[in-house]
């Protein structure tokens, strides 16, 4: 996994199967309490009764473990790596759901429908923008899905929407004109409170991520 960030980790955590990284995160953590740092274990994953991986350390000198254990053994590069997105994983699993759905539609690369509906309810429902009257407040509920899709793309590195671009996202959803030239006066303040709502729900939902890169990386540095 590589250590870039919160953003990148919640990324490629995602990529693993989630019963395979979580295994090797739990038996690590009990090899860690029996040995202080797991040395003359190996981990091997194996399928149970029901068919899920499941993950099992053995003494490495036991000869024979593939023969009698029929499994798949992980290198140690390969179960660090599942350990940290199983940790990851952790973290992500210590938020509410609502912020962990608008994280998933953020940084997940199996995003789905359901992420981004539930992402754009949290939005709109802590904006405080529910007391605008009918026709703004419509238009209003469109621009926090708007916000969104914007601040997905600057954090991954591209421009967010424009103030024409967010009058073409409203207009594609409630068929009635919005127009740019009157954004300063009539949208720009709705749009800078989503905006800010947007940010302090993508601190919310990083922050325990953050921590357990941080530990990740502080460990590699005291292992170099």
């Amino acid at each position: 996994m590589r250590l870039i960030g919160a953003r990148q980790a919640w990324h490629d955590a995602m990529h693993e199967n989630r019963d395979s990284v979580m295994a090797v995160a739990a038996e690590q953590a009990k090899l860690g309490k029996k040995t202080g740092d797991g040395d003359g274990k190996v981990v091997i994953m194996l399928e149970n009764e029901h068919g899920k991986e499941v993950a099992k350390s053995y003494p490495a000198r036991i000869s024979g473990v593939q023969e009698t254990r029929s499994g798949r053994r992980l290198t140690e590069a390969r179960c660090a790596h599942m350990l940290a997105a199983g940790l990851v994983m952790h973290a992500i699993d210590s938020l509410p759901k609502t912020l962990q759905h608008f994280g998933h539609f953020m940084y997940s690369p199996i995003v789905n429908g359901n992420d981004l509906s539930i992402a754009h309810g949290v939005v709109w429902l802590g904006s405080g923008l529910d007391s605008l009257h009918e026709k703004k407040r419509e238009r209003a509920y469109w621009m926090a899905l708007a916000a969104l899709q914007s601040h997905k793309r600057m954090v991954a590195g591209r421009p967010g929407l424009s103030p024409v671009e967010v009058c073409m996202f409203v207009e594609d959803r409630l068929g009635v004109r919005m127009h740019p030239d009157n954004w300063s006066r009539d949208w720009s303040g709705v749009w800078e409170a989503l905006a800010k709502h947007v940010d302090r729900l993508d601190a919310k939902a990083l922050a325990p991520v953050s921590e357990v890169v941080d530990r990740l990386k502080e460990r590699e540095e005291q292992a170099a």
